[in-house]
């Protein structure tokens, strides 16, 4: 049995290796569906309750919601540290395919999660299935 979630998050960053546009500091609405796969189901005819697996994966999708991202080695992060405004330190290039592999990966510790789309826009979606 297979079960879809969708979840979205809100970020500004900013990706030095990935041209001038995307090398400027900008935001997004990143809307990530998640496919989760579960081999049983209890006596019921339920494998999780959407309640429950949302328990579980919005805290890990929310956490970088309203907070700017940023590769641990971007200069900018120096000038956020001094201006003491909170950001999130990647230890990656803040591109979809990273996070949508970054994501995929935390929620893949508690969940039996087999894909992950992560969109920036409405019309350009990563697709990452682990």
């Amino acid at each position: 049995m297979k079960i879809e979630k969708k979840y979205h998050f809100y970020a500004g960053h900013r990706n030095k290796t990935a041209g001038e546009k995307c090398g400027r500091m900008h935001g997004h609405t990143y809307d990530v569906t998640c496919t989760f796969k579960f081999d049983k189901m209890n006596e019921d005819g339920i494998t999780m309750l959407f309640s429950d697996l949302d328990k579980i994966t919005e805290p890990i999708i929310k956490q970088y919601d309203h907070y700017f991202l940023l590769y641990e080695k971007d200069p900018m992060a120096e000038i956020f540290e001094l201006a003491g405004e909170p950001y999130i330190s990647l230890p990656f290039e803040s591109s979809a395919e990273n996070m949508a592999i970054w994501i995929f990966n935390e929620i893949k510790r508690e969940l039996p999660i087999i894909k992950i789309k992560l969109a920036e826009t409405k019309t350009s979606t990563i697709i990452y299935e682990g």
